[in-house]
């Protein structure tokens, strides 16, 4: 009977479903903790345990990239819901590292497309956008991200914010919390 049994049961969709949302605790927001160097907007006892959220901005200037990345610090600081690592093609490096923060720069699309960039001079095969697939695919394995915002600009200014949607994402994410998550501003 176990022979026969087992099998389908493994194999359907519906009982693999049930076991999986009734035998994975820990899966939500707040749940798991993230091993990533804190920064210095969040602290607290369970700080390793707020989500860890990618933060993309791709042709920006350097003004605007910096600006991002101030954005993020404000937003971040409002919302205590997230941890954050930057994915951008301009090297901020000194505006990062200022607020303690990950920076995982991509090339940029101009900069692929003009060839020559790679250490032996020869592009790496592919289009930049299966490119930018797999940094994004990397960074979001590597730092095991929640969720990932995307940079866009501000309507008739030289500014740059996060997606409205994402923003909103990012405010409400401490509803999703599980009860007693102790993190507060940091330093």
């Amino acid at each position: 009977m176990t022979d026969t049994v087992l099998p389908r049961i493994r194999t359907s969709p519906l009982l693999t479903d049930l076991a999986t949302r009734v035998f994975t605790p820990g899966v939500g927001a707040g749940q798991v903790p993230v091993v990533l160097q804190p920064d210095r907007h969040v602290a607290g006892p369970d700080v390793l345990r707020l989500p860890v959220v990618g933060v993309l901005g791709l042709g920006l200037t350097p003004v605007q990239a910096a600006q991002l990345v101030d954005h993020v610090a404000e937003l971040q600081e409002e919302c205590l819901s997230f941890r954050p690592v930057l994915v951008l093609d301009r090297p901020v490096f000194n505006e990062a590292r200022a607020h303690g923060y990950v920076l995982e720069h991509v090339v940029p699309s101009d900069t692929w497309a003009a060839g020559g960039w790679t250490a032996d001079g020869v592009p790496a095969p592919g289009s930049w956008e299966s490119y930018l697939a797999r940094r994004v695919s990397s960074v979001t394995d590597r730092y095991r991200l929640w969720y990932m915002a995307r940079a866009v600009p501000v309507s008739s200014h030289a500014d740059v914010t996060l997606d409205p949607v994402d923003i909103a994402v990012l405010r409400h994410l401490p509803e999703r919390f599980p009860e007693g998550l102790q993190v507060h501003r940091g330093s």
